[in-house]
């Protein structure tokens, strides 16, 4: 049999590749940089239980992904560090969406609580800058490249290879199926195509004529660090801005911006640098709401890219080109997201039974 192969080697790439390596199916993963090194090695690697709108089947969706990551952070093979999700009311008007929310997180089982101003200044927050927070103490972050090093382990340890540094230029097709890619080291016939490559996913999919609504956004992000130890959740503040703890003495800052009204496209390749009035914003959040930051220093600073779909669900199934699948557009919550989306993909791809609610819900056919 043909390998099946994956482009792209983040969280969710290499989740695919160990999945299908595990179903004894010849899996071949091209990244063309190094693994983990476009939006995961960019992103906050939060694991949410939290969600903007409670819904039970995308919680369904995060039961089943955490069935993976719970026995591998209790085994110490992944590092994980609770730190709860913080969503803020700074104004009376943000009080009723989300007083909303946290009821929405309590009915799906999730624990969940609220706190009154006088609550905040423990969690590193000015009390008299807010009328309250919903708190979600579960949340918290593991390290990426501990991700991506488990799931290539499984990968490799079955019929998998992975290949590093090799970029795919071109993807044939015949009678509307795949049939073989390029690379610059010439063609490879295969049995199928998965479209993994985060903020180039656009560019994969239009070599096979696949159009599906994908756009960015930017997510420039700081690192702030003070001499003294502290401890922040992972807070959300006004306009979509955040921080969370980074180790002992830093944490980061940053904007999640996951709106695709306003989303746009962009090259990934390009020089993006972080803008200036971006440095002011956090400034000025910390002299208004953040004292524990007070004295803290920008140390250094970067910018990835969220790939955004119109509803902030992923695409993740077969294309209306046979043998081509995606696994695209995470929307922010690719680290989340990523152990699930590995097993949903593997088992439509080898045959196998799945659950069907919660394959229609990231299916790419649904738009």
């Amino acid at each position: 049999m043909d390998p099946i192969v994956v482009v792209g080697g983040g969280v969710v790439g290499t989740s695919i590749a160990a999945a299908l390596a595990e179903q004894d199916l010849p899996v071949r993963l091209y990244e063309k940089d190094s693994l983990g090194a476009g939006t995961t090695s960019k992103s906050m690697a939060i694991f949410f239980w939290h969600q903007d709108d409670p819904n039970a089947t995308e919680h369904r969706f995060r039961e089943r992904a955490w069935e993976t990551y719970g026995p591998l952070i209790e085994a110490g093979t992944l590092e994980f560090t609770q730190v709860g999700t913080l969503e803020t009311a700074p104004e009376l008007t943000d009080v009723p969406g989300v007083r909303a929310v946290w009821k929405g997180m309590q009915e799906l089982g999730v624990e969940t609580e609220w706190l009154e101003p006088e609550a905040l200044a423990a969690k590193g927050l000015d009390p008299e800058a807010f009328e309250g927070a919903l708190y979600v103490p579960a949340d918290g972050f593991l390290d990426p490249s501990e991700i991506i090093q488990h799931f290539t382990d499984r990968a490799t340890e079955g019929p998998a290879t992975i290949e590093t540094g090799v970029e795919i230029t071109d993807i044939h097709t015949e009678d509307g199926r795949v049939t073989a890619i390029e690379t610059p080291d010439g063609t490879e016939s295969v049995s199928g195509v998965v479209n993994a490559a985060g903020p180039w996913a656009p560019q994969i999919n239009d070599l096979v004529g696949v159009d599906l609504p994908l756009r960015h956004t930017r997510g420039p992000i700081v690192v702030l660090s003070r001499e003294a130890e502290f401890s922040l959740p992972f807070m959300i503040l006004r306009n979509e801005h955040y921080f969370r703890e980074d180790g002992r003495n830093q944490a980061f800052g940053g904007r999640f911006d996951t709106s695709y009204e306003t989303a746009e496209q962009f090259d990934p390749d390009a020089n993006h640098t972080v803008d200036q009035s971006f440095y002011l914003d956090i400034a000025g959040e910390i002299e208004q709401s953040v004292p524990r930051l007070a004295d803290a220093e920008i140390v250094n600073d970067w910018v990835g890219f969220r790939t955004i779909t119109p509803d902030g669900r992923p695409f993740v199934g077969e294309t209306a080109v046979e043998g081509f699948y995606t696994a695209v557009g995470m929307s922010g919550y690719g680290v989340t997201r990523a152990p699930f989306v590995g097993e949903l993909l593997a088992d439509q791809i080898a045959g196998e039974p799945v659950d069907s609610e919660l394959a229609d819900w990231v299916a790419p056919d649904r738009v």
